[in-house]
């Protein structure tokens, strides 16, 4: 049986273990206990001037806006009091950097009564607040390295801001956070539908919602395994591990989102499929296309990748001494 304090240290070895394998985008059976991490998901709402558009409900036409502030009135209702949780607007609340519910754990009866006040004016600078969502949930990330951090993009219509989307869009989706993203009442899939992780059709106010829910379900079950069953595996590892593992995923990869490095290619060049994720083709300002997998940057593989063979190192030459121990 083993102690408190070792049960601890042991948890902490899992999860850094099994961010780490995440990180580098490995499929490996290591699981947490029954008291896993909570979710922090940020809401990015498109609240520019074609939301107040009418949009199909069961009981007739209603704006976009409304069909929006309902159906997120219902999940915000039904969230977790676990959940960090923040709502960024595209134009409205501009004196606090567009954070209509700055993120932070829930607090309920506060973000429903501020979603309720969401009006529809402006533009859609989705890059830039995109860019801002991520940012923020980075730093998050920087503090507290394990968990679900999710990007929820609902939006009626493509960025105003385009150049900044595509500049930043490959960094945002090699840094590990989910995005997801809802087209509302929009005639053809919104450009992020192919590279986004998950993409939604909004077109009335019963699949709205029902797109909502789906994907809050998914993020709960994300963040919730009870399954233990490879906790022994561990069991050996030196105990200054664990910090050591989380320490290096709390100062990778988690720094503001940046403009991609990326290699230049002729426009009329097919793109190379990649095995870690779909291809995004950007567009920068004064140049020809470039195709940028999402995958680690600056080294990020490189050193993920010397960590995983430390891991497996050591979980071998532990399991090699147990058993000498076991024979002798």
């Amino acid at each position: 049986m083993l102690s408190r304090a070792a049960f601890i240290r042991h948890h902490q070895m899992l999860v850094g273990i099994a961010f780490l394998s995440t990180w580098l985008g490995l499929v490996v059976d290591l699981t947490l206990p029954a008291f896993a991490t909570d979710t922090t998901v940020v809401v990015l709402l498109d609240d520019s001037g074609s939301m107040r558009n009418q949009m199909r409900t069961d009981s007739g036409l209603e704006p976009r806006m409304a069909v929006a502030k309902t159906a997120l009135t219902r999940v915000v209702e039904q969230l977790s009091p676990q959940t960090t949780f923040g709502l960024l607007l595209m134009n409205g609340a501009r004196g606090n950097g567009g954070w209509l519910v700055p993120l932070a754990p829930l607090d309920r009866s506060s973000a429903l009564s501020r979603i309720a006040n969401v009006k529809a004016d402006g533009g859609t600078p989705l890059g830039q607040s995109m860019k801002s969502a991520i940012d923020e949930l980075l730093e998050r990330r920087s503090e507290v390295p394990y968990g679900d951090y999710r990007l929820l993009v609902v939006t009626d219509g493509e960025a105003t801001d385009r150049n900044t989307l595509e500049q930043f869009l490959p960094d945002m989706v090699a840094r590990g956070i989910i995005i997801d993203v809802i087209g509302v009442d929009m005639q053809s899939d919104h450009s992020l539908a192919s590279r986004a992780h998950s993409y939604r059709r909004a077109n009335d106010a019963s699949s709205f919602e029902k797109a909502l829910s789906e994907i809050f379900a998914e993020s709960a079950d994300s963040s919730t395994d009870s399954s233990a069953a490879n906790f022994d595996m561990i069991a050996g590892l030196p105990d200054d591990f664990a910090a050591e593992a989380l320490k290096a995923l709390a100062t990778n990869r988690n720094e503001k989102v940046s403009v991609s490095q990326t290699t230049y290619r002729n426009a009329s060049t097919p793109a190379a499929s990649s095995p870690s994720g779909p291809t995004t083709t950007v567009a920068p300002p004064n140049g020809p296309t470039a195709t940028v997998p999402p995958v680690q940057e600056d080294g990020g593989v490189g050193v993920g990748f010397f960590i995983a063979i430390v891991v497996f190192v050591i979980v071998l030459f532990n399991g090699l001494t147990k058993s000498k121990r076991r024979r002798s």
